[in-house]
């Protein structure tokens, strides 16, 4: 996992020491150097350029440079460490910390300059080391009105939408050096969903955080933090019910999976060179978490110039359907709703221009709640035909007593309105439970549920924070060209 055949050195040089510059970046030239990066710093008595140099390892063990770091880490610790301050505020005291002690070399050029004791080239130089701290000085002075302007403030009015926080032990996922890298894995993650959804998820941001502890990685969502584990670089992750018959050692890490609450072992990676099964590497279940992440709060990642995009292509194919149905029938919060419910089901929306279609048959649909059962009807036989297993379908149905207090969830007769929803959280995670563990009576991961067309998409909603992989189906969903086999009720 480690890109082990580069090495890294630091080197540092006054920044008013240009010949000393030159010298230093020769002599590391000659010596098979190549500059990475070079930051200006500033030190307890001047400014200093930290070079940093690479190449490629040598084959010799020792050398008389003894700060080479072979780990790839490294520049993101470097460049961490280097960052400009991380607010404005703090920005700003550099810069004025930077213009009082370029004030105070100019004094003290100024005081040199004043002596009777200087030869006509000791005065010449001093006048243009003169001019030279002058002209930094403007530039610093500048730099300061750039940083105390309004405008720069507006400019930091952004929010990053998707973001994954990694700690600093498992930077490494996002080299490029790597042939297994998140970068490449969010690629195939969002070509998946394009094809599979029609979801094309936005662009994730990648940043290492402090708050993390030892090889954690966490998602945000708008900022809010939505989900948080560990992963071990190196290691190879499998599901503990998959693999029958195989003895935990001392090597493995056990762990709960927080995406399926499973039994999940971390087994290191020239231990399953011969395994029949493949497991997940670090990339590839941070990969999975984005994934899981993308689908379950759709609602919250797509946007209305999501939802534009969608209409764009819709109106290339059939303008009749946007100006016949937008805004006049239902509006773009509608047909965000609509479509973001869909994709929460795992139910494609690829056919947008289809979908339109039926959008216009049944826009007259009282509520966008009917809207969304008729588009679904009209949709019955993509999602049958999905989630079918050569060409059979094995449905659980509830008990009438589980089908009676989800609909008392609805209130009872002598409330004044009967559309607010009382729901208890014990009595949701009851019936979830109950469901699990008829479903693994069954040796079902992927539970499949029918229940009436009425409450299909509320069970769904508050069953799928309780029960991974969860479909909900309604009774007229169920279409006669696949074979539909009811295994038993959840009593």
């Amino acid at each position: 996992m480690y890109n082990k055949k580069m090495q890294y050195v630091i080197k540092s040089v006054q920044t008013d020491d240009k010949q000393g510059l030159e010298d230093l970046l020769n002599q590391m030239s000659d010596e098979g150097w190549d500059l990475y990066t070079m930051h200006e710093v500033e030190t307890e008595s001047s400014y200093d350029f930290n070079c940093i140099f690479m190449r490629q390892k040598q084959e010799e063990e020792k050398t008389d440079l003894d700060d080479i770091v072979n780990i790839t880490s490294f520049k993101y610790r470097m460049e961490k460490m280097l960052a400009a301050p991380s607010s404005p505020y703090a920005s700003c005291k550099e810069i004025q910390l930077k213009i009082s002690n370029q004030k105070e070399r100019i004094k003290k050029i100024k005081s040199q300059l004043e002596s009777d004791n200087l030869s006509p080239d000791d005065k010449n130089q001093l006048n243009i080391q003169m001019s030279d701290e002058l002209k930094q000085l403007e530039n610093l002075k500048q730099t300061l009105v750039n940083e105390i302007s309004p405008d720069t403030m507006f400019a930091t009015i952004k929010e990053e939408k998707f973001v994954v926080n990694l700690s600093e032990e498992i930077l490494e996922v996002i080299s490029m050096e790597a042939n297994d890298n998140l970068l490449a894995e969010t690629v195939k993650i969002r070509q998946k969903l394009a094809d599979t959804l029609g979801y094309v998820i936005p662009h994730i941001n990648f940043h290492n955080s402090d708050e993390l502890n030892q090889n954690e990685f966490s998602i945000k969502i708008h900022d809010i933090e939505l989900f948080r584990t560990v992963v071990f670089p190196g290691y190879v992750a499998y599901y503990k019910d998959e693999l029958k018959g195989y003895k935990i050692t001392d090597d493995d890490i056990v762990l709960t999976d927080e995406i399926t609450g499973k039994k999940l072992i971390w087994i290191p990676q020239q231990k399953v060179k011969n395994f029949w099964l493949h497991g997940m590497t670090a990339v590839q279940y941070i990969g999975k978490a984005i994934e899981t992440l993308a689908v379950e709060e759709v609602s919250d990642i797509m946007d209305y110039n999501d939802i534009n995009k969608y209409v764009e292509k819709v109106m290339e194919t059939n303008s009749f359907l946007v100006d016949n149905i937008l805004p006049d029938f239902i509006t773009a919060a509608d047909l965000k709703y609509l479509l973001t419910c869909l994709i929460r089901e795992h139910v494609s929306v690829k056919n947008i221009v289809y979908i339109f279609e039926k959008i216009n048959d049944y826009a007259n649909e009282p509520t966008k709640e009917d809207l969304l059962d008729k588009v679904r009807l009209a949709l019955s036989k993509h999602i049958i035909k999905d989630l079918a297993e050569n060409g059979e379908l094995k449905v659980i149905e509830f008990s009438d007593e589980i089908l009676e207090s989800v609909y008392s969830f609805f209130g009872g007769d002598n409330d004044e309105d009967d559309s607010i929803i009382r729901i208890e959280a014990k009595d949701v995670e009851d019936i979830g439970n109950r469901l699990v563990k008829f479903a693994k009576s069954k040796k079902i991961t992927k539970p499949v549920v029918v229940v009436p067309m009425d409450i299909r998409h509320m069970i769904f909603v508050i069953l799928s924070e309780f029960v991974p992989d969860l479909t909900v189906l309604a009774h007229e969903e169920l279409v006669s060209e696949c074979d539909i086999k009811f295994i038993g009720k959840v009593e």
